[in-house]
């Protein structure tokens, strides 16, 4: 699934160049009919942000950013970049949102543009390698604040069985271990076990057949159990 990725009321934290959209592109504001925008699904919202509602925008970036940063940051390992694209895969949404049809979920839209951008990110980086020399660096030096929590994928109860110690201990073996990953077999894996995808709707997001998401899954489970092996309580 091919779509182009170039890129306060209640806007999360994250996306501070989203702010000047207002004023450079203002939208028409349309009063939702019916059923509150909480409780709209993401292909309504997403089909009245292409008629000028600005606030269905605003409840879709507060429903998916979080995700979007997090599959960003396991792909690219650099805090900074996985901000910075997060902002780019949003500002996609607003770009493309008139030619928005929902002939697939939200989420397999949302994240085909993430994978597009992160494609073009790695493409960048092998003809510039010494950018990610920082990576280990932002990993030190991450929040492990509310807005971006790399262990999001375990349940609350589990993820505070130790407190922080623990907590930021896992989260930095998880994304040492992906680092090791082919990006390809890493991509599959994450969208599958982090961001709860099908494998159809990987297949679509990466235009990869379904077996080959399935073998890349396999393998990358394979080369991370030996990794993970003593945090094996926590996953």
């Amino acid at each position: 699934m091919t779509v182009e990725g170039d890129g306060q009321n209640n806007m999360p934290e994250g996306l501070h160049s989203l702010a000047p959209l207002r004023s450079a592109n203002p939208f028409r504001v349309i009063e939702p009919e019916g059923l509150p925008l909480r409780d709209r699904g993401d292909e309504d919202l997403m089909l009245m942000h292409g008629e000028g509602s600005e606030e269905a925008f605003e409840e879709l970036v507060r429903r998916h950013q979080r995700g979007v940063l997090n599959y960003m940051y396991r792909m690219i390992q650099n805090r900074h970049v996985a901000e910075e694209l997060t902002q780019e895969a949003f500002l996609a949404l607003v770009k493309n949102a008139k030619r928005y049809e929902p002939t697939a979920k939200f989420t397999t839209y949302l994240y085909a543009i993430a994978s597009n951008i992160v494609s073009k990110e790695w493409l960048r980086a092998k003809r510039r390698p010494r950018l990610f020399s920082l990576a280990s660096f932002w990993r030190s030096k991450s929040n492990q604040d509310e807005e971006f929590d790399p262990l999001e994928h375990l349940g609350d109860a589990r993820a505070n069985i130790e407190e922080n110690f623990e907590r930021t201990e896992v989260s930095e073996a998880v994304n040492e271990a992906l680092q090791e990953l082919p990006d390809h077999q890493r991509e599959a894996f994450v969208l599958l076990r982090f961001r709860n995808l099908s494998y159809e709707e990987i297949s679509d997001i990466t235009d990869t057949p379904v077996g080959t998401i399935k073998s890349r899954v396999v393998r990358a489970e394979r080369a991370l159990r030996p990794l993970l092996a003593r945090f094996k309580e926590y996953l």
